[in-house]
């Protein structure tokens, strides 16, 4: 399944002005084979995009703004070759410089969590030329339509995850003084985990990359995955259903119910709504309900509303037609979809992201 991101773009131009707790960058750089043109420096911070450029003058070219937390950003030349060069921004005097194209082959100094980051690269390589092999495999079996192939992979799917993982848990116990390594706790601990997983990572880390913004994002994530750990009751959920009523989750109180986080637009969730309507129709009359809570934003509602009725979803929908921005995105930090949560009969987390069998194996051991 596929972590999916939204990016709201704003333009700037010239200075990136400061805000709050915001500290001055600076990046200078020589492109010793383009000699003119324009550079496009593009901020990625807390879901905006923020831009700016710079005239290439005999080869040299700068930028100055100021950032609240280490961000990634990317560096391109918009002509016909359509290169780029991601990396990183922070609160200090960078220096990129490079021959020409490709950009990706430029030097970054003066900045250590760019350092860190070619570190971390490096130790994930190994598992990165198996995913590599995984993602391969995939491809080929979609072309060939072998379903046999395809589904022993989606199997796989989740020892991938926890294997990659393995990997970044031995980075950031290795490297607790690096926000890099903040950074890939949420990176890779945003979705799909557990408090008990997060807990060890964030009190691993040295106080200062705790206290950074980056170290923050990881105690937010923490606290909000203590308060929605197994046995806890549910934050109560109140959107609007497709009719333009309010429903709570609260009122399902008595049955069973699996919030199910989705949205139209998403591929795997689309394709996992087969295997929850045969759910639903198996157990709907033994005390199971369901509420539908969607990702989609208000321009995507005729889409929503089309797309409960080609998938046949007969239970409850609800949406604040927010998109990522949905209020149970902070309430259950939600930065994947699709997901979900089993509550019991009195509103208690019982069980999480139950996906094919393992939905139906669950409803067959509580309502037998």
């Amino acid at each position: 399944m596929k972590k999916l991101l939204l990016c709201a773009f704003a333009l700037t131009t010239g200075y990136i002005y400061a805000q709050k707790n915001e500290a001055a960058f600076t990046i200078t750089g020589k492109i010793e084979q383009i000699k003119s043109g324009t550079i496009y420096l593009n901020i990625y911070a807390d879901g905006t995009t923020i831009k700016d450029s710079s005239a290439i003058i005999d080869g040299n070219y700068s930028f100055k703004g100021v950032t609240a937390r280490v961000s990634n950003a990317m560096l391109d030349i918009k002509d016909e070759k359509q290169d780029y060069l991601r990396f990183y921004i922070e609160a200090a005097d960078m220096n990129i410089t490079g021959a020409g194209y490709p950009l990706k082959e430029w030097v970054i100094t003066g900045s250590a969590v760019n350092d860190d980051d070619k570190k971390l690269a490096a130790f994930l390589k190994p598992f990165r030329e198996e995913e590599e092999k995984y993602y391969a495999a995939y491809t080929e079996a979609s072309k060939n339509k072998n379903q046999r192939v395809l589904d022993s992979l989606d199997a796989l799917e989740e020892t991938m995850m926890l294997r990659k993982r393995s990997f970044i848990k031995t980075f950031v116990m290795d490297h607790p003084a690096s926000v890099r390594s903040a950074m890939a706790i949420t990176e890779n601990y945003g979705y799909y985990a557990e408090a008990e997983e997060v807990a060890p990572l964030y009190y691993g880390l040295k106080t200062t990359v705790q206290n950074s913004p980056n170290g923050e994002e990881v105690k937010k994530m923490l606290d909000i995955y203590k308060s929605v750990s197994i046995g806890q009751t549910a934050p109560d959920i109140t959107q609007t259903d497709t009719s333009g009523k309010k429903l709570s989750l609260s009122s399902l109180r008595g049955k069973y119910v699996l919030v199910d986080f989705w949205a139209s637009w998403c591929g795997p969730c689309r394709k996992e709504n087969p295997n929850i309507v045969k759910a639903y129709a198996a157990y709907r009359k033994k005390g199971f309900e369901i509420l539908g809570v969607s990702y989609d934003n208000e321009k995507g509602a005729a889409k929503w509303k089309k797309a409960i009725v080609d998938d046949g979803l007969t239970w409850k929908q609800v949406s604040d037609l927010q998109g990522w921005k949905n209020a149970t995105s902070d309430q259950y930090y939600i930065k994947a979809i699709p997901s979900n949560v089993l509550l019991d009969k009195e509103g208690r987390i019982i069980a999480k992201n139950l996906f094919g069998k393992k939905l139906t194996d669950k409803l067959a051991e509580l309502l037998p």
